[in-house]
């Protein structure tokens, strides 16, 4: 059964459709959403603007339209922003390129920063392992175990986990060194926050839940050491609530032209080659596409609508490539 607001369905062992219909996810967002939530988070992200030398914000872009789209309401509110892609080895090259054609295009300073120095031990071994999974063959087994570490994983998705059990969704292991890594740019840097265009909320670690109950926030509170202040990553696109017409708006003044060969919606798939060599036999094992909760979500916040999010989940991205090899290419194994 499939939820009827997003994509959710009891196909996915973790999730839940209740008797009205709807997924635990957007039951849980439905009830407890309080927008003047995010009103309050806005008049705090912009007490910053201006508080800074030369940059007041670090806004992480890919050159895609939601990233364009950010950078430019970034400069349209007063901040200074310095515009940075992270290389952790398994992104197409064109996404570097087109993020510095953005950044030129809006007047904005633009870094590569590679993350991989971020990763420690445990990373590596969780990645090596993760490679070693999924070389073996397609088999009712391992349809099973596939479907159990998907649901083990849930319970070292923060960061703080120091894990190295191999895992199904790809971006459980990148998160670990690009969250680090947005601490620790920032403070050596000394800007105070983080820019990112996502379309969802922020704390998923923390299953969106806090002592005042369920929080649907915009903004992560980075602070691993009591001696520095904090670093604020913000989903800007959350916060303002912005839906998919104002983002084609926005590139519309830009210029922005989608690439040919691409779609306006994609999954994760599309712009990260770790992801792109799982796709297919996650997809084939588990029962349901590795990235259907993170499009559903973008689903329940009302940016894109379920067909728009169905497309883009449709969509076959061909890997010539295995997961180890991209892997291995990336000097992580």
């Amino acid at each position: 059964m499939e939820c009827k607001v997003c994509l959710n369905s009891d196909a996915n062992p973790s999730i839940k459709i209740s008797d009205n219909g709807l997924c635990s996810i957007c039951e849980i967002y439905r009830t407890n959403f309080n927008r003047s939530s995010l009103e309050e988070e806005k008049e705090f992200f912009e007490s910053f603007i201006g508080n800074g030398k030369k940059y007041d914000i670090m806004a992480g872009i890919s050159g895609g339209k939601d990233s364009s789209a950010m950078l430019y309401t970034l400069k349209k509110m007063g901040f200074k922003p310095l515009a940075f892609t992270f290389d952790i080895g398994y992104y197409p090259m064109h996404e570097f390129s087109r993020a510095r054609a953005v950044a030129k295009t809006l007047g904005v300073d633009y870094e590569v920063i590679d993350i991989r120095k971020y990763l420690n031990r445990n990373d590596v071994n969780a990645y090596r392992r993760t490679a070693e999974l999924y070389s073996k063959r397609c088999s009712h087994e391992l349809s099973e175990e596939f479907r159990r570490i998907y649901l083990d994983e849930r319970r070292y998705y923060s960061i703080k986990s120091s894990s190295s059990l191999p895992v199904v969704r790809t971006c459980q292991l990148c998160r670990r060194a690009v969250i680090r890594g947005y601490y620790s740019e920032a403070k050596k840097r000394k800007i105070p926050l983080v820019a990112l265009a996502i379309n969802e909320w922020a704390g998923l670690s923390q299953d969106y839940h806090d002592k005042r109950g369920y929080v649907f926030s915009s903004m992560r509170r980075l602070k691993p050491s009591i001696k520095e202040g904090p670093v604020h990553v913000v989903h800007v696109p959350f916060m303002l609530r912005r839906k998919l017409s104002e983002t084609r708006q926005i590139l519309k003044k830009i210029g922005w032209n989608l690439p040919q060969g691409e779609e306006l919606i994609e999954s994760n798939s599309n712009s990260c080659l770790f992801a792109r060599a799982a796709e297919t036999k996650a997809t084939r094992l588990l029962g349901f596409h590795p990235d259907t909760p993170r499009i559903s979500r973008e689903i329940t916040v009302g940016f894109i609508t379920k067909e728009q999010g169905r497309g883009a989940l449709n969509k076959i991205h061909r890997s010539k490539y295995s997961v180890g090899s991209v892997l291995s290419m990336a000097k992580i194994i």
